[in-house]
């Protein structure tokens, strides 16, 4: 039986988007359940585009999502190089015995010459198609041309038949051929295009499946016709469907297209994000949803994937106004949070993880997001027995690590003072110190022993007084915080206890010279 070999072959041109992390973690998982070799390769054939600064981002990505390749950059293997202006002097082999057989030709028309044939077509409403005015240039013209040193492309010679894509996901789709034209395959600057390099090295390396995005299904005809020009077989095609945010529309930096490292950055284990992206599209045997990477790695199916656009959830729903001002990749950690979807799936398979973590390795998780949490300096270490007593008490409150340490400098603050006069007013104004006075007295008598109760004795001021939402809420919140803003509180005030609590608002009430 023939060995599975998938590839992820990213162009270093930008960061890895949550639409290419997918496509690399498909062909991960279907390597890993087949048994086969994930390989990494490089395509930097776009030179104007392509970055060192990319091409690291890229690594570091992949390696925090836990993908790490069997052949490839930094590795090596049997079938190197894998980055592809390494590889110039195998495609240029390939490409002189294309031209040496006619099935390829070198084509000497300029760029203004083609754009006005372009333009022409535009006018007379029908698509372009290149019109083969190089194919048949002879000998004799072809040594002229190269003789005064014109620039010039390869073009392939596109047989005219029916393409069919027998693609695993997608179903079979036919192409007509003729609709596609001579088209380039080696470019003016000598380096090959995106459709002939991937023939050529997909074939070198052995790749057995090909699983990309669905974006690419109307280039795979031009490399089926190049696999067959050279007698290559043909590996399997699997096209994954389009991932849309909750807007329904194609993910973009204005809708949530960022960088899989902004994740990391919010707390998101790489294995939530491996079990989220996973579920982009695919569906386990069972409809299960929250899977441990053994799991994921041995049940993966590629052909249980859907047709259908797969919704990413993690960003809210954009407004009208904040379509065109709003760029997911400028917005710094807190303003990217402003626009999580507190109710995606993510959150839930995250806080989900964060709950089943063994402390010891959750602590030491948490560690980063420590270095500027007001507590003393020992207690940053992830491993400190405190720490992780006060980190058992919030992780079920936590759908990222990003929100423990609010939660954690809660419990280190002994004396609390009012942040600033704006808390203040809060409670000396309006109906502000009778809400907090009740408020004292209903949680004396009743002794909330969870969120909720404290949540109802909340309520319950509300109704004695007449009171509801800010006017209601924003007196406590400073009675018993000093701040106007922070955590949600029926959560805060479980976790501080009551004794802890009353003590604050004693505290602060005395500060203003209110009797409680």
């Amino acid at each position: 039986m023939t060995e599975v070999r998938t590839r992820f072959a990213p162009s270093p041109s930008g960061f890895l988007h949550v639409g290419g992390a997918r496509t690399a973690l498909f062909n991960y998982l279907y390597a890993k359940a087949k048994k086969g070799k994930f390989l990494l390769r490089v395509e930097d054939t776009d030179q104007d585009r392509s970055t060192e600064a990319s091409f690291k981002v890229i690594l570091e990505s992949l390696k925090w999502l836990g993908m790490e390749w069997d052949e490839g950059p930094g590795i090596g293997g049997p079938h190197g190089p894998y980055t592809q202006s390494e590889r110039l002097h195998i495609y240029k082999e390939y490409t002189d015995k294309l031209i040496a057989e006619k099935k390829a030709y070198r084509c000497f028309c300029t760029p203004e010459e083609l754009e006005g044939k372009k333009k022409q077509a535009d006018a007379m409403g029908i698509p372009y198609i290149y019109d083969g005015k190089c194919s048949d240039l002879t000998e004799e013209e072809i040594q002229k041309n190269l003789s005064q040193n014109l620039p010039f492309t390869v073009r392939f010679k596109t047989p005219h038949q029916i393409v069919i894509v027998d693609d695993m996901i997608q179903g079979k789709v036919k192409f007509e051929s003729k609709l596609i034209g001579d088209f380039i395959i080696v470019k003016s600057d000598g380096f090959p295009s995106y459709n002939y390099a991937v023939v050529i090295d997909d074939a070198l390396m052995n790749i057995t499946h090909v699983i990309r995005g669905v974006g690419h299904l109307s280039n795979t005809p031009r490399q089926i016709l190049i696999f067959e020009a050279f007698g290559f077989p043909l590996p399997r095609f699997a096209h994954a469907s389009e991932i849309v945010g909750t807007d329904g529309k194609k993910l973009s930096k204005r809708a949530g297209a960022t960088s899989v490292l902004a994740f990391r950055d919010l707390g998101y284990s790489s294995e939530t994000m491996r079990n989220y992206m996973a579920l982009l599209g695919w569906t386990s045997p069972e409809g299960k949803e929250y899977m441990p990477d053994e799991e994921l790695c041995s049940i993966f199916d590629i052909e249980r994937c859907s047709k259908s656009p797969a919704t990413f959830d993690v960003f809210k729903k954009l407004k009208e106004e904040e379509k065109e001002t709003v760029d997911f990749n400028k917005l710094d950690m807190l303003g990217l949070s402003d626009y999580l979807n507190p109710k995606s799936k993510l959150n839930w398979m995250s806080n989900k993880f964060i709950r089943d973590t063994n402390i010891e390795t959750l602590g030491k998780n948490l560690e980063p997001f420590l270095k500027d949490c007001k507590i003393p300096e020992e207690y940053k270490s992830g491993s400190h027995p405190q720490l992780l007593s006060i980190l058992d008490s919030v992780r079920v409150y936590l759908d990222r690590l990003i929100q423990a340490p609010p939660y954690i400098e809660e419990f280190f603050i002994e004396n609390v003072r009012y942040e600033n006069d704006e808390a203040k007013q809060l409670i000396t104004e309006g109906n502000g110190k009778q809400i907090v006075q009740t408020f004292y007295k209903v949680v004396k008598e009743s002794k909330p022993q969870s969120p909720d109760e404290y949540k109802e004795a909340m309520a319950k001021v509300g109704e004695t007084l007449g009171e509801k939402g800010r006017s209601l809420f924003m007196p406590i919140r400073a009675i018993t915080t000093g701040k106007s803003h922070g955590l949600e509180l029926p959560i805060l005030f479980h976790l501080l206890g009551f004794e802890k609590l009353q003590k604050r608002m004693e505290g602060l009430a005395t500060e203003l010279g209110i009797q409680l």
